[in-house]
């Protein structure tokens, strides 16, 4: 028996003695075998099936120099979005799937309410006659109810947080000088008390620009104006100026920007298979930087090694 053929049949052994499972933790029930062997032997095996329970999104890789890639990447989808059984479990299936599904929206849902409650605490600051001239909103992963909590470092401070990032947006009309600096100096200081706090260790990130300057961005043309226009695209509204929001939302859509982003995540998709049809056909004990490169992004790095 090839070493292979030996991973399936340990695999399938696991998921016949506990039932359909996550990558992850077919991965704390065998930790002598590698991510990439695991996932191998997943998409290799006719005895397991495949139920995916996530939604893709674009999201552009400033490492790579094609900068367009799909999250989950292909590992976090293996480890947190994919359940593996066999033919005889697929009412088990079922069930986990729709309890695993409304375990992320939940805490989607928790870190959406955590953002609200900082722009509701810093709009109190804010006198009411300027609210109608800014408007906050979310990205990321929580936009598509796929927040996780699984442990990360953030290696830029070396602080471990917990699971997803808190992706805030404030886009502004014209606020008066001192007005920003306020929004500047209470969301620092929400990030450094929800970073640093033993019952949240979130991480929270922020930036503030003009309306203007947003605008701008849909031109679509370097890599930061994508990646903000990809923010604009999947935003949920958080607090201020619904219409702003509205104005925001129209534009990406008028400028023909919402249209560019949805052939990048075409291509994002096809690249995504390719990558797939690569990574198993190598030698899952010999991952150079290319390799590593296709099966999980450049920041995900700390989290998998």
């Amino acid at each position: 028996m090839s070493d292979i053929e030996t991973i399936r049949q340990e695999v399938v052994d696991v998921i016949r003695r506990v039932g359909p499972t996550l990558g992850k933790e077919l991965a704390e029930h065998l930790p002598d075998r590698n991510y990439l062997e695991l996932w191998q032997a997943c998409f290799t095996s006719p005895d397991i099936l495949i139920s995916h329970f996530s939604r893709y999104y674009l999201r552009y890789d400033i490492t790579r120099e094609d900068f367009i890639r799909l999250s989950p990447s292909i590992l976090r989808d293996f480890l947190s979005f994919t359940l593996f059984s066999t033919n005889d479990q697929r009412e088990q299936v079922i069930d986990r799937q729709v309890t695993l599904s409304n375990l992320h929206r939940q805490v989607s849902m928790q870190k959406m309410r955590l953002a609200r409650s900082i722009l509701r605490q810093i709009m109190r600051k804010i006198p009411k006659e300027l609210h109608h001239e800014m408007c906050a909103f979310i990205a990321g992963d929580i936009a598509y109810f796929l927040a996780h909590r699984e442990p990360r470092e953030v290696s830029a401070i070396g602080e471990m947080v917990n699971g997803s990032d808190i992706d805030i947006i404030i886009v502004h009309d014209g606020l008066p000088d001192d007005i920003l600096e306020l929004i500047d100096r209470e969301m620092m200081s929400f990030k450094l008390y929800y970073l640093r706090h033993p019952e949240y260790r979130e991480e929270v990130d922020y930036i503030c620009k003009h309306k203007l300057t947003m605008f701008g961005q849909l031109a679509y043309q370097t890599i930061d104006h994508k990646i903000a226009s990809k923010i604009a695209y999947e935003a949920i509204f958080l607090a201020g100026s619904v219409e702003i929001f509205a104005e925001i939302k129209n534009q990406v859509e008028a400028s023909g920007t919402q249209d560019l982003i949805e052939r990048d995540f075409l291509q994002g998709l096809e690249e995504r298979k390719v990558a797939m049809r690569t990574l198993l056909s190598v030698d899952a004990s010999k991952l150079d930087k290319n390799t590593e490169s296709l099966f999980f992004f450049s920041q995900e790095r700390v989290e998998f090694q």
